[in-house]
């Protein structure tokens, strides 16, 4: 088992990665929470359908935490509302939760964006766990304490700053994941390579026809654990985003604006794999980014089975969301650039500079 901390003071928590059993995990949990009044496991309902590791650690926890409950989350983006939220936390004022209580989330990033969130409102607050049962949550949303829902203009337009205390990642429930699910998650791994690790870029290259294929635990525990320590530390540093935990939000202005304009039918991995090679275009007409890298991470991307074909998906549709994105500051955005592997650039670019270089007049042309 990989542990690695997240040293944020009295928020401090640790990341474990690793095939740990319900027993070990519900130990591990236990050791890093004050003994809670009952806990609301908060799970999303397709993983309960596919894995065999729900039920093991459902069981787990009903014989070591007092009142223990289930409560399922509709599949995926589904859930990231505001009236799945009302509903979630009626269901904690009803089953008798208290501030006492902890809130465990079992699922991918959205459930626990969405678990975190409720946590986070419920009583004005109240503490939370993650078991991520995705490659995408392991390696990023279950760190750093970004919790929220969606609306209608976009994504992630509602949320709070509330860290887990306890993050188990049990690679157990990777065997089961769909290798759309699983390659997805990739993308986020790329990502924190070429913000700030470039050895592992050279990893990826190295063992990209393996990992697109392949759910081999060792492999991916490595690679989970280091990305994971890429966002730890970008987090410990800036825990609020008033500075250099922007860098994270690489390849994410644009992969929103895609995922919610496709409906949520591309994957917030897929979707990120795009919007990195649209900044990275971005970047080579600021002459920031050397033409070299980004045909070096369209190959990377590629090879992995990630969407490149960003050009063919702008539109005059998706620019608007961009107008919306959390990181808009009057009429200009602000972009993550990469200069070099492991390098990354903050810089405002106006909405107009961005439509214009982004997509052809003709698209963008009000109908």
């Amino acid at each position: 088992m990989i542990t690695i901390p997240v040293p944020l003071g009295p928020r401090a928590y640790d990341v474990r990665i690793g095939s740990i059993g319900p027993e070990e995990a519900v130990s591990l949990l236990a050791a890093a929470v004050r003994p809670p009044t009952g806990v609301a496991v908060i799970i999303d309902s397709r993983i309960s359908r596919i894995s065999p590791r729900v039920a093991p650690l459902l069981a787990a926890l009903t014989a070591r935490f007092p009142n223990v409950r289930p409560y399922a989350l509709p599949a995926g983006e589904a859930c990231k509302n505001l009236s799945e939220i009302q509903q979630t936390t009626e269901w904690l004022a009803a089953s008798g939760f208290d501030r006492g209580a902890l809130v465990v989330a079992v699922g991918g990033g959205a459930t626990s964006d969405h678990a975190g969130f409720a946590a986070s409102i419920y009583l004005r607050g109240v503490p939370f766990a993650i078991f991520p049962t995705t490659l995408l949550a392991m390696v990023d949303a279950s760190v750093g304490g970004k919790t929220g829902v969606d609306l209608d203009a976009g994504k992630n337009l509602v949320g709070s700053f509330h860290q887990p205390r306890a993050v188990i990642a049990d690679l157990g429930f990777l065997a089961t994941l769909p290798a759309r699910e699983r390659v997805a998650g990739l993308a986020e791994v790329v990502k924190s390579g070429l913000i700030a690790d470039a050895p592992l870029v050279d990893r990826l290259e190295a063992e990209a026809a393996a990992l697109a294929t392949s759910s081999d635990a060792p492999a991916l525990a490595a690679i989970i654990a280091a990305a994971v320590k890429v966002k730890a530390d970008v987090v410990t540093e800036d825990e609020h985003e008033s500075g250099r935990r922007a860098i994270l939000n690489f390849g994410h202005t644009v992969g929103h604006a895609l995922e919610s304009e496709s409906g949520y039918e591309l994957l917030h991995g897929e979707a990120v794999s795009l919007g990195m090679m649209a900044a990275l275009s971005l970047g080579v007409t600021q002459g920031v980014t050397p033409p070299a890298l980004a045909e070096r991470t369209r190959r990377l991307l590629a090879l992995l089975g990630l969407p490149v074909d960003v050009d063919s998906r702008l539109s005059r549709e998706v620019l608007g969301r961009i107008d919306v994105d959390k990181k808009r500051r009057g009429e200009s955005v602000r972009f993550i650039f990469v200069s070099a592997p492991g390098t990354a650039v903050m810089r405002d670019l106006p909405l107009t500079e961005v439509r214009r270089l982004l997509v052809p007049p003709a698209a963008v042309a009000p109908a």
